[in-house]
C-alpha cells in the first residue's frame, strides 16, 4: 500500500487553519469522513476512479502557538502498491491550497 507524509506550518490558530482545510478540501474534491475525524485528526475520503481504487488524507493539526499550526497529512492509496506520487501530490496541493509553508 501507499503511504507519503508531508508536513506544513501555518501562522494562524489552529481553528482557522481547519476550517480553511475543510474548504479547500471540500473544493479539491474531498469528503470529510466525520466519524473518523476527531479533535487534531481531519480524515478526507476520496473514492474509486480509474485509476485508484479509493484514496484518504489523514491530516492531523498540532497548535505550536496561538498563531502558528504545524499540519501533518499521510496519505494512503486502498490497494495500490504505489501511487505515482499522487498522494503526496494532493497533500501538498492541499497545503498550498491553504497558504501552508511546507516543510
Amino acid at each position: 500500500m501507499a503511504h507519503h507524509r508531508v508536513n506544513g506550518t501555518l501562522d494562524e490558530p489552529l481553528e482557522e487553519v481547519e476550517a480553511s482545510l475543510r474548504k479547500e478540501a471540500g473544493s479539491e474534491g474531498w469528503a470529510l469522513a466525520e466519524g473518523e475525524s476527531g479533535p487534531g485528526l481531519l480524515v478526507f475520503k476520496k473514492g474509486t476512479t480509474a485509476t485508484s481504487w479509493g484514496a484518504e488524507l489523514r491530516v492531523s493539526l498540532e497548535e505550536a502557538s496561538a498563531n502558528q499550526t504545524n499540519v501533518t497529512i499521510n496519505t494512503h492509496e486502498t490497494w495500490a502498491l504505489t501511487d505515482w506520487g499522487r498522494g503526496s501530490r494532493a497533500a501538498r496541493r492541499l497545503l498550498k491550497g491553504i497558504g501552508a509553508e511546507l516543510d
